[in-house]
């Protein structure tokens, strides 16, 4: 693995996940499997006897190395568009714990319940469904019932998008505000934005956090793509969804991450540090450019991506047909 290419990769990825609270995982995992070539290599080496902790079949190491590879670059991510997310004064950190404190249990049950388990092809047919739900929710939202089913929050992003404007042609931009009132209670938290009030119950999120931690830790993603139609189904404007989601992920992937190195699962630290280093680049752009992005584009792209992405690898598992990269 050339470590400029991780480096160049994880920009992107970085960009993708910090711009929408989701597809990180998924496009880190297309760079481990196709990218750079790790899925031909487990593939390869299934069946081939090797004695690493637990671990006796070295193509299912080696499917678990990506695995942990997606959860380490994922976590940074996570951090790092958190951050920004915080910053842009964006983030919905109540909904983001609640989430997230649900899916450190999940990833737990996930790591340990399959980790050593899944073949190679297995995992990139599970990796190829598991796309296919972010494609097809992708697509739902350019449509008119999603669309009527979020008026508060389409309107608010809509006035959000108009205030971006005025500013910038003003050269005013670092006036604008975001989320205010933001109040916490024992069962539900409050919050304004852009002259929408919107609330999001406590409770629900952890349940939900559980299943997408338990989820994301099996195919080994952020889970940020489970999150965001979470959180969107709540009525929350697109522009402060992703940093919600985003801080999820960082608890989802903090307890992913320890599962797999307590494991024995070891990924190598050169390509830790290329992937991060890309991923602050990325990351730091994509709260900054997503203001000038419409919710729509954003989707369409998103989704054609993720079509892209698991058409090749069900073809692949499934049906052994190779589209090219």
């Amino acid at each position: 693995m050339n470590a400029l290419m991780v480096f160049l990769w994880f920009i992107w990825v970085g960009w993708i996940f910090s711009t929408v609270g989701a597809f990180g995982g998924i496009m880190a995992g297309f760079g481990h499997i196709t990218i750079f070539g790790i899925g031909d290599w487990a593939s390869k080496l299934k069946g081939t006897k090797v004695n690493i902790g637990s671990y006796t079949d070295a193509g299912k190491y080696l499917t678990d190395t990506i695995r942990l590879g997606n959860s380490v670059q994922t976590w940074f991510n996570a951090v790092s568009s958190t951050y920004n997310w915080y910053t842009q004064k964006r983030l919905v950190w109540p909904a983001g714990v609640a989430l997230g404190l649900g899916a450190v249990i999940g990833a737990q049950v996930g790591v340990w319940g399959t980790g050593g388990q899944v073949a190679p092809s297995m995992y990139k047919g599970l990796f190829g469904l598991a796309t296919y739900l972010i494609a097809g929710y992708m697509f739902y939202q350019l449509t008119p019932r999603a669309k009527a089913g979020k008026k508060a929050g389409r309107e608010a992003a809509q006035r959000f998008q108009q205030k971006v404007k005025e500013l910038r042609e003003s050269g005013r931009l670092h006036e604008l505000e975001g989320i205010k009132n933001l109040k916490v209670g024992l069962s539900e938290t409050t919050f304004e934005f852009f002259g929408e009030s919107f609330r999001v119950k406590n409770f629900a999120p952890f349940i939900v956090g559980f299943l997408i931690g338990l989820f994301s830790a099996v195919i080994g993603i952020g889970g940020g793509f489970l999150f965001v139609p979470f959180l969107t189904s709540l009525g929350l404007p697109f522009y402060v969804v992703p940093g919600a989601s985003t801080l999820a992920v960082f608890f989802t992937q903090t307890s992913t991450v320890l599962g797999w190195l307590a494991r024995g699962v070891m990924y190598p630290v050169a390509l830790i540090v290329a992937g991060w280093a890309g991923i602050f680049i990325g990351s730091y752009i994509g709260p900054r450019t997503q203001k000038y992005i419409p919710q729509d584009a954003l989707f369409a792209l998103f989704g054609i991506l993720a079509l892209y992405v698991g058409t090749r690898y069900v073809l692949s598992a499934f049906f052994g047909i190779k589209l090219p990269p």
